[in-house]
């Protein structure tokens, strides 16, 4: 037998064995496999008609095609649910399904919220039928798909996640949590008086300093990430002071619709000395959830003089109309553009496009990912008012660009 078939076979019996589910739980879901097929398209009209008041669902299931198939793999994933047989192909199917059900890019609470729906969907009717003695078992078979969707039992994953865990944990620990600054030049002097602060993780002295996009879902998952933004925002802004630059800070729709979080930036801005060289950057993507929140930051740290940036502008997602009210100082175009501009036409014309937008606007814009002798020329070349990208210069500590 295959050594890795037979892992995933002793995970499979681990986790059935977790949840206390034996042969009369199979017994039970086989049994009612007639009334579940009788309900089927009952529970897709309902569960499509839930998940469809989530404005996350109708980003991401937005065609006909994608609809389609989502439908199909969820019909599937819940007939499989009464199988009666609950072995390693029942979990890879699992798996398999996964990747249109969970994977699509829902966020956690909202695949918790249709598991809901579908559980209580599965419940009424087992108690209009009187299946009574069958409610325990059906319950113990949602938890154990619920968890294998959104959490995974494979040993080298879950190695994976608790090395990166003990990671956070200990930079954390350790303070070393550090705001790298990687210059932003004027197109035309290219000389650079902004630097955009990003987050590095610092185990030590020896070790290459660490991007956090990697890490970025864990910390949020096991509650530390908030922690680490406001590390990373007290040492940006005390990097500032005594410096003659503007600093550009990232911030997502989660930091400013955090109360608490919002609340330490507004505290720090009030006493800082030079908040009117602080700029606050939001994805452009950002402005499809709860735009009302974003617009009340924006205007209430304007009154301190910060500035806005729209990140990754021409992704697609915002409406004119929100780019409008928010009167953005910086639009930095998304980077899919930029480094691709020498070889795509397509990409050269929707940049200009920005451009001549953000001009109307009065607003400056920055092309990122300048990775190129090639990409820095045609971008001048297009107007953009400000360039940053590795051909330009790397990220490096305050120490290494100021000392």
């Amino acid at each position: 037998m295959d050594l890795r078939y037979k892992q995933d076979e002793n995970n499979y019996k681990s986790i059935l064995k977790n949840y206390k589910f034996k042969e009369e739980d199979t017994i039970n879901l086989k049994s009612i496999q007639n009334i579940i097929i009788k309900y089927k398209d009952e529970l897709l009209k309902g569960f499509y008609e839930f998940i469809f008041e989530f404005n996350h669902a109708q980003k991401f299931l937005h065609s006909k095609e994608i609809l389609k198939r989502h439908k199909k793999g969820i019909e599937q994933w819940y007939l499989n649910l009464f199988c009666g047989e609950y072995n390693t192909k029942y979990f890879e199917k699992l798996y398999s399904i996964s990747e249109i059900h969970v994977h699509i890019g829902l966020p956690a609470h909202y695949v918790n919220a249709a598991f809901s729906f579908v559980r209580s969907f599965i419940k009424e009717i087992i108690i209009k039928e009187k299946k009574y003695e069958v409610l325990m078992s059906i319950d113990k078979i949602i938890d154990i798909n619920l968890d294998v969707l959104t959490i995974s039992y494979k040993d080298e994953e879950q190695t994976k996640l608790v090395d990166k865990i003990v990671l956070l944990k200990k930079v954390l620990e350790n303070n070393s949590i550090e705001p790298y600054i990687q210059p932003i030049f004027e197109a035309n002097s290219k000389k650079a008086n902004k630097y955009e602060a990003l987050m590095r993780l610092l185990l030590d002295k020896n070790s290459p300093a660490l991007s956090v996009f990697p890490y970025l879902d864990t910390a949020k998952r096991v509650k530390l990430y908030e922690k680490m933004m406001k590390i990373m925002l007290d040492k940006s802004l005390k990097n500032l002071e005594d410096k003659d630059i503007e600093l550009s800070i990232n911030l997502s729709y989660e930091d400013i619709s955090n109360e608490s979080f919002k609340q330490t930036i507004y505290k720090k801005i009030k006493k800082h000395p030079k908040a009117k060289n602080i700029i606050f950057e939001i994805l452009e993507s950002d402005f499809i959830e709860d735009f009302s929140i974003v617009e009340e930051f924006t205007k209430y740290i304007r009154t301190f003089g910060c500035k806005i940036a729209i990140d990754d502008f021409g992704s697609g997602y915002s409406s004119m109309e929100n780019i409008l009210k928010l009167k953005p100082d910086f639009i930095k175009i998304d980077g899919s553009l930029i480094k691709n501009i020498d070889t795509s036409n397509e990409s050269k014309i929707i940049v200009k496009n920005i451009i001549n937008m953000a001009k109307d606007l009065n607003a400056k814009t920055i092309a990122e990912y300048v990775h190129s002798k090639e990409v820095y020329d045609i971008t001048r070349e297009l107007g953009v008012d400000y360039l940053q990208g590795f051909y330009l210069a790397e990220p490096k500590s305050f120490g290494e660009y100021f000392n």
